[in-house]
């Protein structure tokens, strides 16, 4: 429990000074670039989004896992699966091409669109190093090259508006992200943990291919809450892809939370219910529950208020009809929020069944963009998200009580929710003031509401300064409500 909240302070922490950085050049470059080319740029995140769901096939959550369990053969796997990386890195950077020469995109988007394929490929080589780290669980480094990565790519982006420079300039962020990655893992690894030696097991890596098959699935359904961007520009066009994609940075913005307890817990729900430590592994399930739903809450409210003049601050006027979008999508990445532990939880143990429910879902929400896309708009697409994901909530909490860890969650929503109303009341009495102002004074409300409530322990308290002291090691317990 120390070293995962040690993991995910340090992440949330970089996130943040990072994620807030790299929004706000953002909020610029798309004022420079206008809805048209944001849209344009907006396909090329979806492009490199979708396909770095596919290029591993979802073989790191596997490695991560077996590491997790038994770290005498990281280097085994390490080495087989780089070669194997490298191979599936090739055959899905040609697709992804493919796909581009195919479709009948402006030259100058096709152009830019093959460019970050190549920051693709160097990424995803490396993977295998990034799963090595995060297997050992020592997290605080990927979050201190995580932010150096935000740093290049703001920095860029910086360029880009100064220099007056066009979409291809963009798309060269990835390859300076992928070679920066693929050079630092690759020291990192080799100096600390295993040494990277490229196998050629052939019979391991069948046995590495069977194992994998559900993860395979998996990772290919999990493009549900992706493929409206893709749909867009094919259904209506680039100046509303711009809108979407103004809204969706909300999302990536917001989507750390949840990737950071994802993967600091994964590791952990492996390795302690290998050992079958299932009252280890409910604490660890119940503490994050909580600590999410009381972030999840005040985000969803707070953005359903507060959309408009959110929108009119970070983006202008002229990207004013996105707000209509932004706050169903804080909503989806909320719910998204609220359930992050329990999908580390049931993938680690049930991958096959996640594989159905995220099948499904992806299904769901493709006939959904085909019929609803065409008349409604890429408002109707983030409609569509939040459905999305109130099915993988839902599913998610009910299998994992089923089958795995008996636990009751919704009695954590009532004390956020009391002070998630105080917060609304205290905007409502404000409105027309500055938007920073008002998301200052929602904050604080909020936060003391929570206090008041006696939400948190004197455990939460001691959970929280033993991680922040990394030379303290104790063994933190907690409460239940």
């Amino acid at each position: 429990m120390l070293q995962i909240g040690r993991n995910i302070l340090s992440l949330i922490v970089s996130r943040i000074i990072a994620g807030v950085i790299l929004f706000l050049v953002y909020t610029q470059l798309a004022q420079y670039l206008g809805p048209t080319v944001t849209g344009q740029y907006g396909l090329l995140a979806a492009y490199v989004t979708v396909f770095n769901f596919f290029i591993d096939l979802g073989m790191s959550q596997l490695v991560i896992k077996k590491i997790s369990e038994d770290r005498a053969h990281a280097e085994k796997y390490l080495g087989n699966y780089f070669v194997i990386q490298t191979i599936l890195a090739v055959v899905f950077v040609g697709i992804m091409n493919a796909v581009v020469f195919i479709n009948d995109y402006p030259v100058d988007v096709k152009n830019a669109l093959y460019m970050a394929s190549l920051g693709l490929f160097l990424s995803t080589l490396s993977l295998p190093l990034r799963s090595v780290v995060s297997a050992f669980q020592r997290l605080t480094i990927m979050a201190g090259i995580n932010f150096f990565n935000s740093l290049i790519n703001a920095s860029m982006m910086v360029l880009a508006i100064v220099f007056r420079q066009n979409l291809f300039f963009l798309s060269l962020i990835s390859v300076a992200v992928g070679l920066f990655d693929l050079i630092v893992y690759s020291i990192l690894v080799n100096k600390r943990y295993v040494r990277l030696k490229p196998a050629f097991d052939f019979q391991f890596w069948k046995q590495l291919i069977l194992m994998n098959a559900p993860f395979i699935f998996l990772t290919f359904f999990s493009i549900y809450n992706r493929i409206d961007t893709l749909l867009l520009p094919k259904f209506r066009d680039f100046v509303e892809t711009g809108y979407y994609t103004a809204a969706y940075k909300f999302w990536d913005v917001l989507a750390f939370l949840p990737a950071v307890v994802g993967v600091s817990l994964y590791p952990f729900f492996a390795e302690a219910l290998s050992k079958n430590l299932k009252d280890y592994a409910k604490e660890g399930l119940e503490t994050y529950s909580r600590y999410m739903i009381a972030l999840a809450v005040p985000l969803s409210i707070g953005a359903f208020i507060l959309a408009k003049p959110i929108t009119l601050a970070f983006y202008g006027e002229t990207f004013m009809p996105a707000a209509n979008a932004l706050w169903l999508l804080v909503l989806a990445v909320s719910l998204l929020i609220i359930y992050s532990p329990v999908n580390s939880l049931i993938i680690s143990q049930m991958t096959k069944t996640a594989m159905k429910i995220t099948g499904f879902n992806l299904f769901y929400n493709l006939a959904a963009n085909i019929i609803l896309l065409p008349r409604f708009g890429f408002v109707a697409s983030a409609a569509i998200t939040v459905g999305s994901e109130i099915i993988q909530l839902l599913a998610y909490t009910y299998v994992v009580n089923k089958k795995i860890i008996r636990y009751n969650f919704f009695r954590y929503f009532i004390k956020p929710l009391i002070a998630g109303g105080i917060m609304a009341v205290a905007l409502i009495l404000l409105a027309g003031r500055n938007v920073w102002l008002l998301i200052a004074v929602g904050a604080l409300a909020y936060s003391v509401s929570l206090l008041l409530l006696k939400f948190f322990h004197r455990q939460d308290w001691d959970l929280f300064k033993a991680a922040v002291n990394i030379r303290k090691s104790v063994d933190v317990k907690t409460e239940t409500v």
